[in-house]
């Protein structure tokens, strides 16, 4: 009798109850609970969600929930907590049974969806409360959708708990066919950041990519726009009508604060510019909106300052009705002049951010995804963000110090990407994806004072740890490397992987995807790809070739760009006045070469790790299995070589997105009579001659590497006829011509859409400091031979997620590509079936579901 009695006063109640929160809720992988007592964190890795004690920073409760979580929404009651799973399109609903931390109780409410699970839409990444705790918002990035659930606060004690009300799907509200989406409502939204203000009458939406301005073309700094999307609601109300998209809000591009010279005609350097973009975050605060973002210059020369940054943009007149473009601050900026006895550390991949206070004067944090750290920002009066201690200088708080005990081994933070601040501005919780822990930061004195593991690390030598290794180093912008047997004082260990931390593989493959991002490189505009059909998802042994233009053999062929020939790390040793530095190399001819020795992956091939590789090239040296540094995880004792981590992550690490779901599988979902429709379509209309097998291209690496040299061409050999290609080597056998250089550019032949595709010229090179004059871009024959015309086939699976489409981004959405009449005949060999708008319609519908359980003949 006594157990029960204490059993219900430690059931929460209206009495002990928040009726709200005090401020304005935002979605995130870890959430805080009202009265700062438990945090709950999701664990992607297991499928499970933890539940933290904070009094002891112990976990006290592990969940299991759906496939791969990535948000968690908590009732301000604390009667529920809400878990968005990505890959299985639904939200777990968790009854919290007891909700003090001595006793906590709460399991998968089995009453509510199909035991305990809501289908939502595809994709839900991100999940928030109103601050009422009246409604549960649900960004599914997939189906363009905010799925609303009305989570029934009603609290009824004794028989009639039975019939209680449960948490229920109101409806989805169309992000896609809104005013949001203006002016062309056939692209794809991708919905993912939510925040609700602190009335629950506004809730705003980022879409994941930006889009092309008006007037603008793909591959330029400022050629695109951020875009967030304003929802009116009201939740007291149960009709989905009440919940409408009334703002479309557009971030433009800003200038970064970095110069480099891109102009052949003058030795002055240049601003470059860059636009918000992979828009994964907003948080409110006061009158102000801040959004952390991968901010993208895809204009070159192809440096690591002109590439990608961290962003945070603002946007104020959050309190009324006229939202406004408030700029951004780069923190890339915060990084160029710390104190001399710290090293220059860029913050890479903005995440998320978390304040102090909630009015006036205070400090934020920001999220550095990439760069492992928590980068310290001041809040002045009127909200606005400025570094803490001058124009180019912040402070920040490493999360990963492998010279720190606090921060290496178990307790490093890897890859963070959500943060909490509890109500007095005294503590941070911050959740690790890639080391699968929580750090806990003293923000008193901006020090980690514990680490909390809440998932555990794949077990040793198992194919899970090499490709837990690879993920790290795939969204790592530092590294922490094994010291080689012949190591001297010289040798560089850490942070190898790119120039003082400034970007990685993930700043432009988000999840190993895709930035949507048009990037003027070495061999033209090439936007990136997605690498989930790197590898034939059914048989890890089938690969396609990479690269647009068929420039790349294997996956190891990547360590030029972790060199920076993009400019994606460290790239040739130059003094501070551009000259190129040429260094003793290993294994000659040729005996010397302007790599650096500190960075890359690849050592010499001699194994001395104080010298560069003499030759890194695609077709002439295999790249796979030469010496290299090497990766563990803590307390295992196998050093996986770090190229192998990366190659393995590829092929087995990298999920495709779920299409979007047909009804009646879940409300107002596609049609599923006009997919089976389109695929018909797809086979009789032989798209599958290029598009066919398990990855969905019929590129397909058939030999082994390097390729028989007669197999490889250049432009500049035989010497051009015409134009001025860049010298870059490729394999022919594999580019389809469709007519698709210059396609959508301006002056060129263009017949279905606007012109935004960017034009075939090569990213212009630096010749020390001063910029040459661009090339021309692979993709045409120059030099009379017959070879170079087309493009190596880019895959289909999971297409809808990574617009826009063609390799220069000529168009926004499928319908698009559909009516580029060249494209869908093949050039004209093939029957013309999809004149008719209809018809496109329905091949559309099919190619968007094309996802890893759709069946190929």
């Amino acid at each position: 009798m006594w157990a029960l009695l204490a059993l219900a006063l430690a059931l929460p109640g209206p009495a002990d109850a928040a009726k709200a929160f005090s401020a304005p809720t935002y979605s995130g992988p870890i959430a805080m609970s009202a009265g700062d007592r438990l945090v709950w964190v999701v664990n992607p890795t297991n499928d499970s969600v933890s539940v933290i004690r904070m009094e002891t920073n112990r976990v006290i409760e592990t969940i299991k929930v759906g496939d791969e979580p990535h948000g968690v929404a908590l009732d301000p009651a604390n009667r529920y907590a809400y878990v968005a799973n990505a890959a299985d399109s639904t939200v777990s609903v968790i009854r919290i049974q007891n909700a003090s931390p001595k006793h906590f109780r709460a399991k998968l409410d089995g009453r509510v969806g199909d035991r305990g699970q809501l289908t939502t839409g595809a994709e839900p990444w991100d999940i928030v409360a109103s601050p009422d705790g009246r409604r549960i918002f649900v960004a599914n990035s997939a189906q363009d959708t905010i799925t609303v659930i009305d989570a029934a606060r009603r609290t009824v004690r004794g028989k009639a708990r039975r019939h209680a009300k449960r948490p229920s799907i109101i409806g989805n509200v169309d992000l896609r066919n809104s005013r949001c989406n203006d002016p062309d409502r056939l692209r794809h939204f991708q919905p993912r950041g939510l925040a609700v203000t602190r009335d629950s009458k506004k809730l705003y939406v980022t879409a994941f990519f930006a889009f092309v301005r008006p007037g603008a073309k793909q591959g330029d700094d400022n050629g695109k726009e951020g875009v967030v999307c304003r929802l009116d609601i009201n939740t007291k109300s149960k009709k989905l009508r009440s919940y409408r998209p009334a703002r479309r809000i557009v971030l433009a591009p800003r200038p970064t604060g970095f110069l480099i010279d891109s102009d052949p005609d003058t030795l002055v350097p240049d601003p470059v510019g860059a636009f918000p973009n992979q828009l994964q975050s907003i948080v409110l605060r006061g009158d102000r909106a801040y959004l952390p973002n991968i901010a993208a210059s895809p204009d070159g020369p192809r440096r690591r300052n002109g590439n990608t940054h961290s962003y945070v943009n603002q946007i104020t007149g959050i309190r009324g009705a006229g939202e406004a473009d408030a700029g951004s601050i780069n923190l890339h900026f915060g990084g160029l002049e710390l104190s001399p006895s710290t090293p220059t550390l860029f913050f890479a991949n903005a995440w998320g951010i978390a304040f102090t206070t909630q009015r006036g004067y205070g400090s934020a944090y920001a999220v550095s995804a990439g760069s492992d750290v928590l980068v310290k920002l001041y809040v002045a009066l009127d909200g606005a963000l400025g570094f803490t201690v001058d124009e180019n200088t912040t402070d920040y708080v490493d999360l990963n110090d492998p010279d720190n005990p606090a921060t290496s081994g178990n307790n490093a933070g890897k890859n963070p990407q959500g943060i909490v601040i509890n109500r007095r501005g005294t503590r941070a919780y911050v959740t690790n994806f890639i080391s699968r822990n929580v750090s806990v930061v003293d923000l008193t004195t901006d020090r980690v004072e514990k680490v909390i593991r809440t998932a555990p690390l794949p077990r040793a030598g198992s194919r899970d740890e090499v490709v837990a290794l690879g993920a790290e180093l795939f969204n790592s912008s530092r590294g922490i490397f094994n010291l080689p047997v012949n190591a001297t004082v010289n040798t560089r260990v850490h942070e190898r992987l790119a120039s003082q931390g400034f970007g990685g593989c993930s700043s432009c493959h988000f999840k190993g995807l895709t930035d949507g991002v048009v990037w003027e490189s070495e061999s033209g505009p090439r936007k990136s790809l997605p690498l989930n059909a790197t590898f034939d998802p059914k048989d890890p042994n089938d690969q396609r070739i990479l690269n647009y233009s068929a420039i790349f053999d294997e996956v190891e062929d990547y360590e030029l760009y972790v060199r920076g020939r993009e400019g994606h790390g460290p790239g040739d040793l130059s003094s501070p006045t551009g000259v190129t530095i040429y260094k003793a190399c290993d294994t000659p001819p040729p005996d010397v070469n302007s790599l650096d020795p500190e960075h890359g992956l690849l050592m010499g091939d001699s194994g001395d790790p104080d010298r560069a590789p003499c030759v890194i090239s695609p077709f002439t040296k295999p790249n796979a299995n030469r010496p290299q540094y090497t990766v563990s995880l803590p307390g295992h004792s196998r050093a996986v070589p770090a190229l192998t981590a990366l190659k393995e992550y590829l092929r087995y690490g990298i999920r495709t997105p779920n299409g979007p779901l047909a009804s009646p599988k879940v409300a107002d979902g596609v049609d599923a009579a006009d997919v089976r429709a389109g695929r018909r379509l797809f086979f009789e209309s032989g798209c599958n001659s290029c598009h066919g097998g398990a990855k969905w291209t019929t590129s397909t690496k058939n030999f082994r590497s390097p390729p028989d040299p007669a197999k490889v061409f250049t432009e500049t050999s035989p010497a051009p006829v015409s134009g001025s290609p860049v010298d870059l080597p490729y394999l022919n056998s594999f580019l389809r011509d469709i007519g698709s250089f210059n396609l959508g550019v301006a002056g060129q032949d263009n017949a279905f859409g606007a012109n935004i595709g960017a034009e075939e010229l090569a990213a212009p090179r630096l010749d020390g400091p001063e910029a040459l004059e661009r090339q021309d871009a692979l993709g045409r024959d120059y030099n009379g031979d017959g070879k170079g015309n087309g493009y190596n086939v880019p895959s289909l699976l999971g297409i809808y997620a990574a617009p826009p489409y063609y390799h220069n981004g000529a168009c926004e959405t499928l319908d698009c590509v559909l009516r580029d009449m060249r494209h869908r005949t093949a050039n004209r060999k093939v029957r013309d079936r999809l004149r008719s708008a209809k018809n496109r319609a329905r091949l559309t519908a099919f190619l968007e579901s094309i996802d890893a359980q759709t069946t190929t003949p």
